[in-house]
């Protein structure tokens, strides 16, 4: 269904890098990359223009304008949010979703990954050594950072800054003005490596799942559609919480699979038991 067909990326900044090369490989796919397509409109991260929706509604966004404007009925669109880790609070983590659109087939196949491999932060500095204590830590200049600064209800957002000598006459010329401003990583894909190699990621994961097949119909994307809990406690035997198995989908015939035991074991250990352990 895939194989050697044009795939039009969705983006304004440089994600072709991180699926590109694989989708050449796994499809033999001819990669297309949309000139003056401003994704910005959808949201910005360093907050000119703030997201609506979630990040799957707007990647499909994403991938419906570009599929319109450039007439092109395979579409790859992603969208990245930034934060606390859904489980580990405490820890900074890049969840990136990724999205295939076969406009031509009626189909959707779309991944998530999560990942604490991040440089996400953001600080106030009011001196050079904070600036640059930053910046080191940040991985600057490999990775990009945004300069901030607010006066009387007036923003200004500094990008695309290159060097050190760049980052500091710019930040003196601010500190100077204002006393005071906000530093933060820039996390557009082009800017942040780290960031790309999580898309790859998740490109990876992508191209799997298009290579899934529903036993019953073909379509690919067979994926789990939920986990059920169950799995018995090894010390009791009473169903505890923890997964018992997961069920694939069908995105198209709903024909479903259950595979038991995903994560490799048969029991739980008493200490995640309810029963045992309340």
């Amino acid at each position: 269904m895939f194989f050697r067909r044009d795939f039009l990326i969705a983006t304004h900044h440089g994600k072709e890098d991180a699926i590109g090369p694989l989708f050449r490989e796994k499809f033999e796919a001819n990669i297309i990359v949309p000139k003056n397509f401003n994704t910005d409109v959808f949201g910005t991260f360093s907050g000119e223009i703030e997201r609506t929706g979630t990040p799957l509604e707007t990647a499909r966004r994403k991938s419906k304008a570009a599929s319109e404007a450039f007439r092109v009925n395979l579409v790859i669109a992603s969208e990245g949010s930034f934060g606390p880790h859904p489980s580990l609070y405490f820890i900074p983590a890049d969840d990136e979703i990724l999205l295939l659109t076969d406009y031509e087939n009626n189909l959707e196949i779309a991944v998530r990954e999560v990942s604490t491999k991040t440089n996400f932060a953001g600080k106030e500095v009011t001196t050079l050594d904070e600036l640059k204590s930053f910046s080191e830590t940040s991985g600057f200049p490999d990775h990009k950072v945004i300069l901030k600064t607010v006066d009387e209800g007036h923003s200004t957002i500094i990008k695309d800054i290159q060097s050190w000598d760049e980052l500091q006459s710019t930040a003196e010329m601010l500190l100077a003005t204002y006393g005071k401003l906000s530093i933060e990583t820039d996390m557009r894909a082009m800017n942040n490596p780290t960031r790309m190699s999580v898309i790859a990621q998740a490109a990876e994961k992508l191209a799997n799942l298009m290579n899934s097949k529903c036993p019953r119909c073909k379509t690919p994307g067979f994926d789990v559609g939920k986990s059920e809990p169950g799995l018995p406690c090894s010390l009791c035997k009473l169903p505890t919480e923890s997964t018992l198995k997961h069920v694939y989908i069908c995105k198209k015939c709903d024909y479903h699979e259950d595979v038991y035991y995903p994560y490799k074991k048969s029991v739980e250990d008493p200490q995640y038991c309810q029963w045992c352990n309340p």
